[in-house]
């Protein structure tokens, strides 16, 4: 089983979209999730949700994000297994910006 330690920058948009989703061989652990308001005016909210066989178990509903500030989403971590997906979804677009950090195992 092969390791690698990763990370990803992801611009959320208004549209509840997959954000990162584990392959049908790889399982994934979610290490951190900080996603960052960078709009210059306006507060903004986040959901995150894991989306597990069809049934949806969020992370966060509608987390208000200050003007130029930042939410660290995970307290521990979170595992996607195969064909496990992440989504997030902001209050509306070109205002929030993810960096997302984890482990895949092949």
């Amino acid at each position: 089983m092969a390791d690698t330690l990763t990370g990803k920058g992801y611009a959320v948009t208004a549209s509840s979209l997959a954000a990162l989703t584990a392959g049908g061989s790889e399982t994934i652990t979610l290490i951190g999730i900080t996603i960052a308001n960078v709009h210059a005016t306006d507060a903004c909210w986040v959901t995150a949700d894991v989306i597990r066989s069809g049934t949806n178990s969020e992370l966060a509903h509608q987390v208000s994000i200050p003007v130029n500030d930042s939410l660290d989403l995970l307290q521990g971590k979170v595992v996607l297994n195969s064909n496990d997906v992440l989504k997030l979804q902001a209050e509306a677009g070109l205002k929030l910006e993810a960096s997302l950090s984890y482990l895949v195992q092949t």
